[in-house]
This record gives structure tokens, sequence and C-alpha cells, in this order.
């Protein structure tokens, strides 16, 4: 055997031992799924996308869709459960209606929406999908309502933001548990 033939076979096993072991779970070969769900064509903003998610060690290390659909469900009932309580403090102090009204009524309904989709993951992932993307028209309720009684808050604007934000996130990140949707992303690489 020459020395070319030789390299060949090593070289050949050599790969067949990488991919065996990869197989077999001795190897792990980890690509987060952040910037696939970010540049999925169904979040409307990438670059606050992959800011926020790349934040977050945990979402950076979700193995699946459904763990990381779970990772932002769990992200946004925290963000909107703070949210409220925020805003129920800011009402009291600017003695607000509107703001109240914000507290009250659509962040309560976003963090009864986000807990809604965490639990139906488990089971009824269209359902969580579904009230996933919801919470956005909740958000959206908020700031007609302050907007009409004349309210400008940059703080309430960035929570709104972050939490419509979420709501996309979540709504995307369910919707690619579907395979279908995980197969057309993977042929895209």
């Amino acid at each position: 055997m020459n020395s070319s033939t030789k390299s060949s076979i090593l070289f050949s096993l050599g790969l067949i031992l990488i991919i065996a072991n990869v197989a077999q779970g001795h190897v792990k070969v980890t690509a987060s799924l952040v910037p696939k769900l970010c540049e999925s064509g169904l979040v409307e903003e990438r670059a606050k996308c992959m800011d926020m998610l790349r934040s977050n060690p945990k979402i950076q290390s979700a193995k699946s869709f459904r763990e990381l659909s779970e990772l932002i469900l769990e992200l946004a009932v925290k963000k909107a459960t703070e949210g409220q309580k925020f805003l129920q403090t800011l009402a009291e102090k600017e003695k607000s209606s509107a703001i109240q009204e914000c507290a009250g009524l659509d962040y309560n309904d976003a963090v009864v929406q986000f807990k809604g989709a965490l639990r139906d993951l488990k089971e009824d992932t269209s359902a969580a999908n579904y009230a996933s993307k919801i919470v956005g028209d909740d958000v959206s309720r908020c700031h007609t309502i302050l907007a009409r009684a004349k309210i400008v808050n940059p703080a309430i604007d960035h929570l709104n933001s972050d939490i419509s934000l979420l709501s996309n996130l979540a709504f995307a990140a369910t919707s690619l548990i579907e395979k279908k949707y995980q197969i057309d992303l993977l042929l895209e690489d």
C-alpha cells in the first residue's frame, strides 16, 4: 500500500469514528437556534430579536424549538409580570386611570396568555401559538389607551415594545416546533 492509500484509509476511519461518536451523543454538535428563529422570516425585528435572546445563556443553549419556546415563554411571563407591577406602581403615583387600565386589564391579560401558552405548550402547540400571538393585541390596546389619554412615557413605550417583541418571538418559536418549518430551515443551510 502506498502512503496515499494509507492516508485515505486513516482519514475515512477517522470520519467514521467522529460520525459514530456524534450519533451516540459522545460529541455534541451545537449551534444556537436563536439565529434560526430571528432569521426565520416569522420575526418582525431581527436585530432586536438577536439582542434580547443572545443576552440569555439558557435560551442560547436550547436544543430544540420546543425548549426554545418554553424558555422564551418563561422570559415573557417574567417580563410581563414585572411590567404589570411597574404599571400598577406608576398608575398609583400618577393617579392615571389610563395607566391603571393598561396594568389591570391589558397586562393582566398578557400575563394570563403567556402563562396559558406555557402550559399549553406541553400538549397543544397550536393553542400555545395562538395565545402567544394575541398578547400583541393586549400591548397594542395599552398603547392606544395611553395615546388617547395623551400620555407619553418612554419607559412604558419601551415596556410595550419588549412585550410585543416577546409575543412575536413566542409565536415564531412555537410555529417552528412544527417539523415542516424545521425541515425548511435546515434545508436552507
